[in-house]
């Protein structure tokens, strides 16, 4: 038995929850996964997985065995890496996090055009809206969209992306268009539940920041999904011009209030200090700066 292998194949099958998704993950056969894994369970003499018709459950001597084994792919990946980097290659493994919206619409481009120029980078991106913690998380990289905490970690500005209120013509047509932030009390608004600034809305007012209070239509935790809600005319949104960009275009979506200015939104990527920096980690931070201008508004 090719121990190392059959370290890559539980750790397949542990990250994608299931044999038949750790081979499509390795590109083989379920049954060469699942005897990888007997084979490596009779090696050692345990049980690693307790396996049922629902899911796989890590038995104990699994857990810690995952944790080591996970911990040796990584080093010897990154001890492979940092042998290229000495010849001038940038290759090796990338684990970043994105909230979902940005990630989907705004950042991929970015990493197309990133793997592109470095084809022996293989990047592992996780797109979801909690606050990750990169160093307990094993994250190389993490955008933030928002204030950012006191932490440890370095923050380097991204961008700043413009906040817009919209609407589609035929609610405004059938409720009015709002003429001041007060007049929203009278509307029906679509809330992000993640918001930062709770149930209120941020509009600037005489030259002073004011916080008007909401009574949500509709709360959702998904921003793409309140501007689909916005092109039905269930209400008005808050959202980031990029992100409702095309619906704008098309004339799906107006912009509302636009005489009161809404602080945009900082976006700033967040890494651990560390004494060496892997080539292809500042590739990817030098390439997301240059793409997204490093900090200037992003509509």
């Amino acid at each position: 038995m090719d121990r190392l292998q059959a370290m890559q194949v539980f750790r397949a099958v542990i990250d994608a929850g299931s044999f038949a998704g750790g081979a499509r993950r390795l590109g083989v056969s379920n049954a060469m996964v699942s005897k990888q894994v007997s084979r490596l369970e009779e090696a050692l003499g345990v049980r690693l997985l307790v396996r049922t018709t629902r899911r796989l459950q890590l038995t104990a001597e699994g857990e810690r065995y995952l944790t080591t084994a996970s911990r040796l792919l990584d080093e010897l990946q990154e001890l492979e890496a940092g042998i290229g980097e000495q010849r001038g290659e940038v290759r090796g493994r990338l684990r970043l996090s994105a909230p979902v919206d940005f990630g989907a619409r705004s950042l991929m481009p970015a990493l197309q055009a990133f793997e592109a120029a470095h084809p022996a980078v293989s990047l592992d991106l996780v797109l979801e809206d909690r606050r990750v913690d990169p160093l307990a998380e094993d994250f190389d990289l993490v955008v933030r969209i928002g204030e950012l905490e006191d932490s440890c970690l370095i923050a380097r500005p991204l961008m700043r992306m413009p906040m817009h209120l919209y609407a589609s013509p035929g609610y405004l047509e059938h409720h009015g268009t709002p003429q001041h932030p007060r007049d929203l009390k009278d509307h029906r608004c679509l809330y992000y539940t993640l918001s930062r600034h709770g149930l209120h809305w941020p509009f600037m007012v005489d030259g002073e920041l004011h916080r008007f209070r909401l009574q949500p239509a509709l709360s959702c935790n998904n921003g793409r999904a309140l501007v689909e809600a916005a092109v039905l005319g269930m209400g008005l949104t808050l959202k980031p011009a990029s992100l409702a960009a095309a619906e704008e275009r098309s004339g799906q979506l107006v912009r509302v209030l636009e005489a009161f200015e809404m602080p945009p939104l900082d976006v700033h990527l967040l890494y651990a200090e560390r004494d060496y920096m892997p080539a292809r980690l500042r590739a990817l931070i030098d390439a997301l700066l240059d793409y997204f201008g490093g900090g200037t508004p992003y509509d």
